[in-house]
């Protein structure tokens, strides 16, 4: 019972902090008529965020119901501190709507919360791979910069994400697409260094031997792609490297 008081009362500060977060996007919107598309990318994030927050609490609701199922002891003071919280969490999230429709994102379906409760290792995936699809598709999409804002957030939020080695090879790309040769080698480094089983090891060699040529930095390039035909010499990466090597000579 003491477990469920806990709980109940974690559950209300996550509640107090969600009403927080929402006020502070609704005083961002009133101040400024327009936004840049890096305030729009990260206001539909810190929605996105909101909402499966509210999914999270919402989960920490059924479970005290369900554990309540065992009691008898207290348990109506516990289930009218439930009720404030429902009621609240209802209400907020039709805040969540209306911001939704404002900023122009695909709304909520009705009664989302009611009809599907995500546990929170469901939800942190969900989270986890919608972030990372949003940073994409800014990519794919030719926002590199934007994507390059929300492929960090996604490394700093997710650092033992599967795809956090993908993450930090297309903020090199990024760079490498603006012609950025410097900042793109750099990038490409972290790759090779902090993600040592990524399998993107071949194409962050291939890509820094590139720059380092595109910057007339030959001999580095040639150290490079010899090291990628070394370590990786059944890519097709390997393929590309001794093209680029023939041309460098």
């Amino acid at each position: 019972m003491e477990n469920n008081r806990q709980l109940s009362l974690q559950t209300e500060q996550n509640q107090l902090k969600l009403k927080q977060d929402l006020d502070n996007i609704e005083q961002r919107l009133n101040k400024s008529r327009s936004i840049s598309q890096e305030e729009y990318a990260e206001l539909k994030y810190d929605i996105q965020t909101i909402k499966e927050d509210f999914r999270r609490v919402q989960g920490s609701i059924e479970e005290i119901h369900h554990r309540l199922e065992a009691y008898s002891q207290d348990r109506k003071e516990i289930e009218k501190s439930l009720e404030r919280l429902d009621h609240a969490i209802s209400k907020n999230y039709e805040k969540v709507i209306k911001l939704e429709k404002y900023m122009g994102f695909e709304p909520s379906a009705p009664g989302e919360l009611e009809k599907k409760t995500i546990s929170p290792e469901e939800s942190k995936k969900d989270g986890e791979q919608k972030l990372y699809d949003f940073a994409k598709k800014l990519f794919d999409d030719g926002d590199k910069e934007n994507a390059r804002i929300q492929f960090g957030n996604f490394i700093n939020k997710y650092p033992d994400s599967d795809n956090a080695d993908n993450a930090r090879f297309w903020i090199a790309d990024s760079y490498y697409s603006e012609k950025w040769f410097e900042k793109a080698i750099l990038e490409y480094q972290k790759v090779l260094e902090d993600y040592p089983n990524s399998n993107k090891l071949a194409a962050a060699r291939l890509k820094q031997g590139y720059a380092f040529a595109e910057l007339g930095e030959k001999a580095n390039a040639r150290l490079i792609l010899k090291e990628l035909l070394k370590k990786h010499p059944d890519s097709n990466e390997a393929k590309y490297a001794q093209k680029k090597l023939e041309s460098l000579k």
